[in-house]
């Protein structure tokens, strides 16, 4: 277990520190309180021997209750065989300090190991319940992304839990976000950037807040009604100390047979999760002791689970989710709680039910849904392209919507969907934008619009219009540039009506909900990853602006309608023309609520997904009493649903354009 480990409502510890180490004889743990630092020389730090861990081989450990330490706060590191010139610090630290080196901190109050007290007590509040997996709306916050360098310097995100917790959470509470998925935040070496390679599993990273930062951050999510999903690492691990202290139990060199069946290790090292001629599994039990540490130290509303592909370990991802429940119930009886994968194979298989899975069982509730962010971009592009012989457009629109199946534009074949909507999690844009096809919306719209209209669409030339489309920003965007803008932005509003209202959980990446596009080169793997939200761009126009208050109408339509936090669909309406290549886009479906088309209570959805522009479509409807009809963040510019006669209605239709109606 994590050292350290803290109780829910005491300070007094468990005293061990234990560590592995197979290949060493002599481990010494050398320490000294933190207020001597205006003396720091390790070498002549106060050193003592750890001893063998009884029944544990391989590990030692030490017990600080014994040591007869005063009152303080030390810092303290690992030294094996006498090496004293390569110290090792602590792989289950949950506390880290950084000074000449990376250290664990221990505390020590009346003689005895100590932890500061953090009071959960007031973790929630009346009318701010946290909801479950159907009604869950989740904010993708990469942390350093959340707060960027003044006066436009937006080479590096200065994010921290505590401006986190203080600048946005009530802007997210206004928006109707009820879960984050954070971007990892355990430390990591790579603390420029999103984190993916973890070095301490236990504890925050040093530049984002101590742990009761984000042990704050956490409450005051739940105080606002928001889950917190923690995404995890568990592929690979980089400059971690297990890797000096035990690594050949716990990582895979290049001639291991599991090496062979894993995926890429972006630099770092791979845990090795295959079990060990005694039927020992270390890395499989290291990642079990984090998620019951998130858990029970940061009450972790669900886990996100990285790299899924190169894992590619279904029996221990299984094993991970079971687990996970398991020690979230016990500590949580019946809050919401989820597991989601990110497997860019895209096997929706993986949450089923099915006798190819292990144990005939789901390996994790939910994943990313590739499939529909591919998808609805091609929709929003006129990119919906089909031959002789594969499925029509109308199959590859209601698999978008419904999830049932899933398009593969590389074989060209539909391939199995999911049966719930907590299955499936549905997004415009993730956090991984390198490719072209995986950009911010914002940029993937305006893009052609500029170039169509003899303008560059590039980065640099996006960015520097919606920076420039207000008076008093200095030279401004010419009136054509604005209006382009302005109609990506409709655009992106019809995006949002599809994801909000198609089965799945919607995931909102930061900015996208006001239209923030990129500052730095999307397509450079360091530059993608240090280019933070720009907040002031939510005033960029009236029109990000109003993005804003429809995405978040949509968001509360999402989250509280009934027929909405169910699966039931049904398509009212094709256009006879919508197969053909030139033919006209419109279409009409119905989250029913499960009972028949016609009812109150059911949202329906009109969308043109192609050039043309009516100023009036007809269209049969079955909710004639139209006082009762409400459309759900209406375009700017749009002609009302009117009555035509008995049975059909009437309304605008621009291009590309959805539109939102509650009955």
């Amino acid at each position: 277990m994590p050292n350290n480990q803290n109780h829910p409502h005491g300070t007094e510890i468990a005293p061990h520190l234990r560590i592995p180490a197979a290949g060493s004889s002599f481990i010494e743990m050398r320490f000294a309180d933190l207020l001597h630092r205006d003396c720091f020389n390790p070498q002549s730090w106060n050193s003592i021997k750890l001893d063998p861990a009884a029944g544990q081989p391989g590990w030692f450990e030490i017990d600080l209750n014994t040591l007869g330490l005063n009152d303080g706060d030390y810092e303290y590191e690992f030294v094996l065989d006498g090496a004293t010139d390569a110290p090792i610090a602590d792989p289950y630290a949950v506390h880290i300090t950084r000074f000449g080196g990376y250290r664990g901190i221990f505390q020590i109050r009346e003689g005895r190991q100590w932890q500061q007290l953090f009071s959960w007590d007031d973790e929630f509040t009346p009318g701010n319940e946290l909801r479950n997996n159907h009604q869950l709306v989740i904010y993708e916050m990469p942390m350093r992304w959340m707060e960027s360098a003044p006066e436009k310097a937006r080479q590096v995100g200065l994010g921290t839990f505590e401006k986190v917790a203080f600048a946005h959470l009530d802007r997210l509470k206004a928006l109707g976000i009820n879960a984050i998925e954070l971007l990892p935040v355990q430390d990591s070496p790579d603390t420029l950037n999103w984190g993916y390679g973890t070095r301490f599993f236990f504890a925050p990273d040093i530049d984002m807040g101590m742990p009761v930062e984000l042990k704050f951050f956490v409450k005051h999510c739940h105080r606002r009604g928001i889950r917190v999903i923690f995404d995890v690492v568990m592929n690979h691990a980089r400059n971690c100390p297990l890797a000096q202290l035990d690594y050949a139990r716990y990582f895979l060199s290049g001639d291991d047979d599991e090496r062979a069946h894993r995926g890429e290790d972006y630099g770092a090292d791979l845990f090795r999760y295959w079990p060990d001629k005694d039927n020992q599994t270390p890395a499989r039990d290291f990642q079990l002791q984090m998620v019951d540490h998130l858990i029970t130290e940061y009450h972790a509303d669900g886990f996100r689970i990285d790299e899924f592909k190169g894992i590619n370990n279904w029996d221990f991802i299984q094993q991970f989710r079971d687990h996970a429940w398991q020690t979230h119930q016990q500590a949580f009886p019946g809050r919401p709680f989820l597991v989601i994968a990110e497997d860019s194979w895209r096997r929706a298989v993986i949450t089923h039910q099915r006798v190819g899975n292990p144990n005939s069982r789901k390996v994790t509730d939910s994943m990313w849904n590739f499939a529909f962010r591919d998808e609805l971009r091609r929709v929003f592009a006129g990119h919906l392209h089909t031959e002789w012989g594969q499925p029509s457009r109308r199959d590859r629109i209601r698999w978008m919507v419904t999830g049932i199946q899933t398009w593969n534009n590389g074989n060209r074949q539909a391939e199995p969907g999911f049966y719930d909507l907590s299955q499936a999690v549905n997004y415009l844009t993730s956090h991984d934008v390198e490719k072209h096809s995986e950009k911010r919306i914002m940029n993937y719209l305006l893009a052609p619009m500029l170039e169509a209209h003899g303008y560059r669409g590039t980065v640099d030339d996006i960015s520097w219009v919606t920076d420039h489309l207000k008076a008093g920003s200095g030279e401004r965007a010419d009136d054509h540039q604005r209006f382009l803008h302005g109609l990506a932005l409709e655009r992106l509003r019809s995006a949002f009506c599809l994801m909000m209202t198609a089965v799945g959980i919607p995931m909102i990446l930061a900015g996208d909900e006001f239209g923030d596009v990129h500052d730095l080169d999307h397509t450079n793997w360091r530059l993608k990853m240090s280019d933070p939200v720009d907040w002031e761009r939510l005033d960029a126009s009236a029109n990000n602006r109003d993005l804003w208050h429809k995405v978040a109408e949509l968001i509360a339509l999402r989250t509280k309608h009934p027929a909405l936090t169910r699966n039931e669909t049904e398509f009212l309406h094709f256009h006879p023309d919508f197969d053909g290549n030139d033919g006209a886009k419109v279409f009409v479906y119905c989250r029913t609520g499960g009972v028949g088309i016609g009812a109150g209570d059911q949202i329906v959805v009109i969308g043109n997904i192609g050039p043309q522009s009516y100023a009036q479509y007809n269209l049969p409807w079955h909710w004639m009493n139209l006082d009762a009809v409400r459309e759900i963040a209406p375009p700017q510019y749009c002609a009302p649903l009117e009555r035509n006669d008995a049975g059909s209605v009437k309304l605008s239709l621009a291009p590309y354009q959805i539109r939102v109606f509650e009955t």
